[in-house]
């Protein structure tokens, strides 16, 4: 199998996950890229397939991994986020050696978690804790042999306060359940798989670039010089 599945679950404007798409077929072309998405949602162009299922939207990380194990996708895949622009073919030969791979998070890793980032909840439990100590992995980018890691995680989170159904939830359960040791688990450093876009150059060897945050603004710019006849990888 020389090509990957791409997974990705989106909800509302489609100008960035378009963007996301575009670089996934320029640089991996012939992979087949599923959309996940509610029933009114605009379509994407270059996708293999959208799947439309109902989610509630007030609780986002729920819907995500509702929609990951609803694919029931027996295939391996990359499960992404849509702030995410591919800049380098991702061989498949990334992930020969474990069935799962969590991207590490690479930076920031020392700074402390606001506990009030989010003006809905408070996660007063992870007061005085690093970021690196609260949530270890990123969820923008896993690499999984099938949909079962999903249906697993999905079950976590089921489990947990409804607070983390709307947010940071994919992230509790990567945690949690690489934790439990249940999986054949590798590991794959943001820096390589999907860094931020202040530490990515052409040339450099990182494969995609994420653009979380107030980062979303440079996105357009950046994906116009990468799919340009400019762009030297």
């Amino acid at each position: 199998m020389s090509n990957i599945n791409f997974v990705f679950f989106h909800t509302g404007d489609i100008t960035y996950p378009q963007l996301l798409v575009k670089t996934i077929n320029k640089f991996n072309p012939g992979s087949r890229i599923y959309f996940l998405t509610g029933e009114e949602n605009d379509s994407i162009d270059g996708v293999y397939k959208t799947i439309r299922f109902s989610f509630d939207k007030n609780n986002l990380m729920e819907a995500r991994l509702k929609g990951f194990e609803s694919l029931q996708l027996m295939e391996p895949a990359i499960y992404i986020d849509t702030d995410v622009l591919v800049v380098k073919k991702i061989p498949i030969e990334l992930f020969q050696d474990h069935d799962i791979f969590l991207c590490s998070r690479s930076f920031g890793k020392n700074t402390l978690f606001n506990p009030k980032h989010l003006e809905k909840y408070n996660i007063e439990e992870y007061k005085n804790k690093t970021k690196g100590e609260v949530y270890p992995f990123i969820a923008c980018f896993t690499y999984c042999k099938n949909f079962l890691f999903w249906k697993d995680c999905l079950s976590i989170l089921n489990k947990l306060d409804k607070k983390f159904h709307f947010w940071y939830g994919d992230q509790e359960c990567l945690r949690i359940i690489n934790n439990l040791n249940t999986y054949d688990i590798g590991y794959l450093e943001e820096s390589l798989v999907c860094t931020l876009p202040e530490f990515s150059k052409p040339g450099d060897n990182c494969y995609s670039v994420h653009f979380r945050g107030t980062r979303k603004k440079l996105i357009s710019k950046a994906a116009q010089f990468i799919l340009s006849d400019k762009y030297l990888y």
